[in-house]
């Protein structure tokens, strides 16, 4: 650790981004069958053992598999002088297989110093691949290891760098068949980073030699940013010299392509960047930056078809003064989403699937923390954001069902959390893990289940009041969220009648309030219901 990211820990901020965690968790979405009609986030449950659990990151595959990274800081000196010989840093890592309810106790991975910053990712079968950075004294290497399907232990690392002063950024990513693909950020001599990539084909089963995708004479500010497609096509982004570079992976064949630059323009270092990518190749990336000197920054965006070229930047809206933290995501059909911080206001940007237009901005929440929020999306289109409110540090979260708009946030932690992560299965099922300042200087872990039972029920309308006899509108709003709808809306209007539809109609004709409720099934039969009241006047 260099001395910015020891005054970082002694801060409690994470050296990349903005805070260092003390508690992590696990929430997991759960539709409910009771008034809302929304999906709402379970009580967190504790995930590992030890005291201080640091930087939880969080890997799912399509069939909801799903393993949890974290480093655990063990030692009295560890708050005040994590660099001490005293503090031990432990990758631990807690998993849970598809359609379990509880995860398994957490397991020790490696010991590799101050400064891990593990991350995960899995394959299609449950196998799994963790990354970190080892500490060496003034210089660092990356590692990593790979588990099998269904084993308990995780083998003996592997190097993948050589041995720079700074790695940063780092990111894993395996594909369907097991190939894995890694790419950092990593800083040699002179005081700048340029990004580097490696692969390993399943096939051959080890890592291959890391190849610079940037120059090493390049600065990059931002990135890289990885996505993998379930074939082993690989995209990295990162945003370098004021343009945004894109370079192109063959897992299997263990290739990379030359790098390609879709936008110019930027100016300073206050630069974002992400990128994402469907089953069938389409991408969409996403960047914010400055076009001058003094200027606010603005977030943009571009597509590629799979197969074909980027097309050009569109602009998505401003994005504040400082780092937006911009997120991409894509579903099967090519609709993406779009979020980013816009000073304290997170905002989002929808592209549809028929015409490929964006949708104008909308704010989404404000009072956002500085880290800005995590955004993930299903191959349906259900996506989910979450973040850290600025003035309680407590985690929020919301959900757009696929072709809908943004729902209102819902708290899903106490205050004192920081930097969430999230993640979506196939069937919609989400998983967000965070963290949680508790009595200083203990770090938790915990974790919550996912239930993705029931549509999304919105824009319910039913009139506070109303006068006998005369004729009452109401009406909502549904979507699916797993499963698609079956049947019509059903009205229980509290006087012992009821109506079928989006919109109906009711006269009441006695005076009282009177319990309104509406109910929607998805196709499993499971079902939503919002619960409303009226009170009728003569």
């Amino acid at each position: 650790m260099d001395a910015v990211d020891a005054d970082l820990h002694r801060q409690g901020r994470r050296p990349d981004v903005t805070r260092r965690v003390v508690l992590v968790l696990v929430g997991a979405l759960a539709l409910v069958q009771a008034a809302g009609s929304a999906p709402a986030w379970q009580t967190p449950a504790r995930l590992s053992p030890s005291d201080r659990a640091l930087g939880p990151e969080l890997g799912v595959n399509p069939a909801g598999d799903a393993v949890v990274v974290w480093d655990h800081e063990q030692g009295s000196d560890c708050p005040t002088q994590p660099a001490s010989l005293s503090c031990i840093h432990i990758v631990e890592a807690a998993s849970r297989s598809h359609g379990a309810t509880a995860w398994q106790p957490p397991v020790e991975v490696a010991r590799p110093g101050i400064g891990a910053a593990p991350k995960v990712a899995l394959d299609a079968n449950g196998a799994a691949a963790i990354i970190w950075v080892h500490d060496i004294g003034e210089r660092r290497v990356l590692q990593a290891t790979i588990r099998p399907p269904g084993a308990a232990a995780w083998p003996n690392a592997n190097d993948l760098s050589g041995t720079p002063f700074r790695i940063q950024n780092h990111q894993v990513g395996m594909d369907a068949s097991g190939n894995a693909v890694t790419v950092w950020a990593q800083r040699d001599d002179a005081d700048h980073f340029y990004v580097v990539g490696d692969l390993r084909p399943a096939a051959g089963g080890f890592w291959l030699a890391p190849v610079a995708l940037s120059s090493p004479g390049s600065n990059a500010t931002s990135g890289p940013s990885l996505a993998l497609l379930p074939n082993g096509e690989a995209l990295a982004a990162w945003i370098d010299g004021g343009a945004v570079r894109v370079a192109r992976g063959q897992a299997a064949a263990g290739t990379w392509d030359p790098t390609l630059t879709p936008a110019t323009g930027g100016v300073g270092g206050d630069t974002d960047v992400d990128v994402a990518m469907n089953a069938g190749g389409d991408a969409v990336l996403a960047w914010s930056w400055r076009r001058s000197a003094t200027g606010p920054a603005i977030g943009q965006a571009a597509f590629r078809p799979g197969g074909g070229n980027w097309g050009a930047a569109v602009d998505l809206g401003t994005a504040g003064t400082g780092h937006s933290r911009v997120q991409a995501a894509i579903n099967d059909t090519g609709a993406a989403a779009v979020v980013w911080l816009d000073g304290t206001a997170l905002r989002g940007e929808g592209r549809a699937r028929s015409t490929g237009a964006w949708s104008p901005a909308t704010t989404i929440a404000t009072n956002v923390a500085d880290a800005g929020a995590r955004l993930a999306m299903s191959p349906a289109g259900n996506a989910v954001a979450v973040w850290a409110n600025k003035a309680t540090g407590a985690i929020r979260a919301a959900i757009r069902p696929a072709g809908a708009a943004w729902q209102a946030p819902v708290r899903i932690s106490s205050p004192g959390s920081s930097e969430p992560r999230v993640a979506l299965d196939a069937a919609s099922r989400a998983i967000a893990v965070w963290n949680r300042t508790a009595a200083a200087p203990v770090v938790l872990a915990e974790a919550a289940d996912l239930s993705a039972n029931g549509p999304v029920l919105t824009a319910v309308t039913v009139p506070a009041t109303a006068r006998a006899g005369t004729t009452v509108a109401f009406a909502l709003a549904r979507r699916p969220w797993a499963s698609p709808l079956a049947g019509a809306p059903l009205w229980h209007f509290g006087d012992g009648k009821n109506a079928t539809g989006t919109h109906v109609a009711h006269v009441y004709q006695a005076t009282g309030t009177f319990t309104v409720t509406v109910s929607q099934s998805d196709a499993t039969g499971a079902k939503s219901t919002a619960v409303r009241h009226i009170s009728v006047h003569s």
